[in-house]
């Protein structure tokens, strides 16, 4: 192995720079060819810059929301070695809003064994929301090919919402062929299911079913609802109708997945919570009333900044402005029910007290949409993580860990809790 710097490669013609709008793998990370290390915004549009050979990630020598000109520096890699491919023979690969499918199992592969793929296969199937271990590759020695992927898609086109009495509900299925109970991934308010990023992919890479529905009013789901009982229900016609299931849910996803809990039972193996709402008496109204009133990108930027996410491009607000202004009366019914004036107006902790499966809970140090230290609400068996340095995203920001707890890293689950970071 050795160290090498990554340039910022061409990903067009007429490119000069770019500005970097993420990271996706973390320093110290592995990660295989074909891997998507980063997006970047050129002056045409946003671009994923994949991985041309395996390798470590050992330094980010750029941040989000920085320029970079073409073939300077972005990052040190430590790679067999010591020689990366050339990186301006990198293919871009546009990003696209999320499609959502289901995965039709293939022959099984070893364990831990990583399918050969394309680098444009790999990031399709990302986009997709497609586990690479669940398609059949076509190309020479059984590799995946882009084809491959696209062909999933257009197969499984109609499969991504589920009728419920309250209109279409939309939800992304990964892994379909994989071992053990499906986890349900709830995202919070003001997001949609892509706000899980790629740990939906990560856990079904592991051999986890994934379901990860969008909440009744947002993202693609059209079905309306008046309160938190009747977005229960919706939440609960997705899911499939019988065997064991593990729910995890961020903020307002954490209160429903409680709900969820309580309806199914000894069906849910385990219950995560993520900077779950429902436990205190605080809330922080003016995240509330800055998603609500934002009408420029500058604004809703201002309120995001609130959740400790780090920078965001100005193509991704000016599109998630867009994305909010449309479902803001669905946000504002759903956020009626959990607070008003600061208050919480939701009380979950007697109904996880009363819970038979296990109970993890993460909490971000630096949280300041709710107080982290209303995990003294919990019952004394839930296992209670703090991550040092995370705002209202813990899972964004030690993504590691929540994968760890839902058993996609180690082989299982840990039964300690721990401390990260500081407090």
């Amino acid at each position: 192995m050795g160290l090498t710097t990554l340039t910022l490669p061409r990903l067009g013609e007429t490119m000069e720079e770019a500005k970097v709008t993420l990271w996706l793998v973390a320093p110290g990370e592995a990660f295989a060819r074909g891997d998507v290390l980063l997006e970047v915004e050129t002056d045409k549009t946003v671009v994923e810059v994949p991985a041309l050979t395996a390798g470590i990630l050992q330094r980010q020598l750029v941040v989000p929301g920085e320029m970079v000109a073409l073939d300077q520096p972005i990052a040190e890699v430590e790679v067999e070695g010591g020689v990366a491919d050339a990186p301006a023979t990198a293919q871009p690969v546009v990003s696209q809003a999320t499609v959502a499918v289901r995965a039709q199992p293939v022959a099984a592969r070893l364990p831990g064994e990583r399918p050969m793929a394309s680098p444009r296969a790999r990031a399709a199937a990302r986009r997709a929301g497609v586990a690479l271990a669940m398609i059949a590759g076509t190309g020479r020695r059984g590799r995946i090919t882009g084809a491959d992927v696209a062909r999933l898609g257009l197969a499984a086109a109609n499969d991504g919402t589920v009728a419920t009495a309250f209109g279409p509900m939309a939800r992304k299925v990964l892994g379909a062929g994989g071992q053990g109970a499906p986890v349900i991934l709830l995202h919070g308010l003001f997001d949609d299911g892509r706000g899980w990023r790629d740990l939906p992919d990560r856990l079904a890479r592991a051999g986890h079913p994934v379901i990860v529905p969008d909440l009744p009013g947002h993202g693609d789901s059209a079905a309306q609802v008046a309160d938190l009982d009747e977005a229960e229900a919706a939440l609960a016609a997705c899911l499939p109708a019988t065997g064991p299931l593990v729910l995890a849910g961020h903020s307002l996803g954490a209160v429903l997945a409680v709900r969820l809990a309580l309806r199914l039972g000894a069906r849910v193996e385990r219950l995560v919570l993520v900077a779950p709402a429902g436990l205190g008496p605080r809330i922080a109204q003016g995240f509330f009333d800055a998603m609500m009133q934002a009408e420029t990108p500058e604004a809703l930027g201002a309120a995001l900044d609130m959740l400790g996410g780090g920078p965001v491009s100005d193509a991704v607000l000016t599109s998630e402005l867009l994305r909010l202004q449309d479902r803001r009366p669905g946000m504002a019914r759903l956020g009626a029910a959990l607070a008003a004036d600061g208050l919480q107006k939701l009380d979950v902790r007697a109904a996880i007290a009363g819970l038979s499966c296990p109970v993890t809970a993460l909490f971000g140090l630096e949280d300041r949409v709710i107080d982290w230290t209303d995990c003294r609400g919990l019952p004394a068996r839930a296992a209670i993580h703090l991550v040092g340095g995370a705002g209202h995203l813990p899972h964004l920001a030690d993504p590691g860990l929540l994968l760890q707890i839902l058993g996609a890293q180690d082989g299982a689950a840990p039964r300690i809790a721990r401390a990260r970071g500081g407090g």
